[in-house]
């Protein structure tokens, strides 16, 4: 008996198996890239930590300095809290301020996270974000408080990836830091030297 044509149903269910190994050999890399870099994303928020502890509890200032400081979108931070400022400030200018954020973020992290130990600090797990950028969601608890949830928001910038942004339970550190640096500037008429003085004072 010889069989008859194949039906346009056969056909398609032929091609449906023959495409999933396709499909699959062209998402497994990219599905490993991105858990790869999810984990690279995780590393990152460890290292500063690690950094902000050491700096917390009176280690070498200027290298963990360094290593925060290069862990964080510097540039991108300081344009979002200085607005319309960035636009007319002098290269100079926007070179001071991104190093004095960048100071201030340092050492606010260092006093937050100084009295955590890897038995009070878990990494709650990691999300990826609709612009490309990654969640990394923490928590940390201290004696007699509550839990207190820290979310990195990393993404990429030099060409690699970087810290954009930090909320603590839930409150935006480049916020804070913008309202409370419109607040300076538009005390000290606009000057960016003397915003850059109080940054280093530890004033906002």
């Amino acid at each position: 008996m010889t069989a008859g044509p194949w039906s346009y149903a056969s056909w398609a269910a032929l091609a449906r198996l023959l495409l999933v190994p396709v499909l699959l050999a062209i998402c497994a890399p990219s599905l490993s890239a991105a858990a790869d870099e999810q984990s690279d994303a995780v590393k990152l928020v460890e290292t500063v930590r690690q950094a902000a502890i050491v700096l917390g509890h009176g280690g070498p200032a200027e290298s963990q300095l360094r290593s925060i400081s290069a862990a964080f979108d510097g540039r991108g931070i300081a344009q979002a809290v200085l607005g319309t400022y960035w636009r007319r400030a002098s290269a100079d200018d926007r070179a001071s301020v991104v190093d004095a954020l960048l100071y201030a973020i340092a050492h606010r992290l260092a006093e937050r996270l100084e009295r955590t130990q890897d038995k009070t600090f878990t990494v709650l797990g990691t999300k990826a974000l609709a612009n490309g950028d990654i969640l990394v969601r923490s928590e940390f608890r201290r004696p007699l408080h509550g839990p207190t949830s820290v979310d990195w928001r990393v993404r990429h910038c030099r060409g690699q990836l970087c810290i954009g942004d930090v909320f603590v339970d839930g409150g935006s550190v480049t916020v804070q830091q913008r309202d409370r640096v419109g607040q300076l500037l538009a005390g000290n008429g606009g000057s960016i030297p003397a915003l850059v003085a109080d940054l280093r004072k530890g004033r906002v």
